[in-house]
């Protein structure tokens, strides 16, 4: 285990705000992880072992990395970044440090069900009809067909993709796809279902930033939040709100590691998702 600095006197501390030994676990555990984050990432501390070395930079960057790379929740990492402040401001109170890093480091939101957009799966035909980008209706049909969006964008999806089943208003939709994206397949003579529409850029692929474009300008006219990663998590959650699975949300859900899918199960107690 990782070295905490002036772990003994924290621990009295604690003992006179008579928490819970599950309480006590947790803290236990924030100080540890937070530790054994920075001692790999500040340079300086890793050579230190000082906590004068600790700044307010190293507690954002473990936030991030709890954010993106762990995809912890966001009650879970507040309840991390308290314990931490907790932490800090005892060793501040008995001039261990000169600051408190913790201090302008703000909460992550707790999302609420309407910040997903589950009209666009509940009513997916409506969306596949509407005046909306051609590649924010693929991506929307692409994502409730169980796949996220970093696969839609690989080279040769288009091979699964094919062997999919579609509905009438799904087979519509494709309809004035295919007539949209046949002169790209032309000019590129690529299969790939999301073609660049530059044809002076350097890969047939249409790049991230150009279906962002599209997604961002579509969410404005919606009203609704079209990000991918929304877009997917929201189908996620929907899943798991349903009680006879499509084969479309069996096939996303057992695409999930088990983390990933303690992370989906953890959001949907938190926003209360429900249908």
């Amino acid at each position: 285990m990782v070295k905490i600095p002036y772990l003994t006197g924290f621990e009295a501390y604690l003992k006179t705000r008579h928490i819970s030994p599950k309480a006590h676990t947790e803290y236990m555990n924030s100080l540890n992880d937070f530790f054994t984050y920075t001692i790999q990432h500040n340079n300086d501390y890793k050579i230190s072992e000082d906590i004068k070395d600790v700044h307010e930079m190293d507690v954002r960057l473990f936030k991030n990395f709890m954010l993106d790379n762990l995809q912890l929740s966001p009650s879970t990492i507040n309840k991390v970044i308290s314990n931490l402040n907790v932490y800090f401001k005892y060793l501040f109170s008995v001039k261990k440090t000169p600051e408190i890093p913790t201090l302008n480091i703000n909460s992550v939101t707790v999302p609420k069900q309407s910040d997903f957009p589950t009209a666009v799966f509940l009513k997916l035909p409506e969306y596949l009809k509407a005046d909306l980008s051609i590649y924010t209706r693929l991506l929307i049909l692409v994502i409730s067909k169980g796949f996220n969006y970093k696969e839609a964008l690989e080279p040769d999806f288009y091979k699964k993709f094919r062997e999919l089943t579609f509905d009438r208003d799904e087979q519509q939709f494709l309809s004035l796809y295919k007539t949209y994206v046949e002169p790209f397949r032309t000019h590129w003579n690529n299969d790939n279902l999301f073609l660049s529409r530059n044809r002076g850029a350097n890969t047939p692929l249409l790049s991230v930033s150009a279906l962002h474009r599209d997604l961002k300008r579509d969410s404005e006219a919606t009203d609704l939040d079209l990000a991918p990663k929304k877009l997917y998590t929201t189908f996620i959650l929907l899943a798991l709100s349903t009680r006879e699975l499509s084969d479309d949300q069996q096939r996303a859900l057992d695409a999930l590691d088990t983390p990933s899918l303690m992370y989906y199960r953890r959001l949907k107690r938190e926003t209360n998702f429900d249908i």
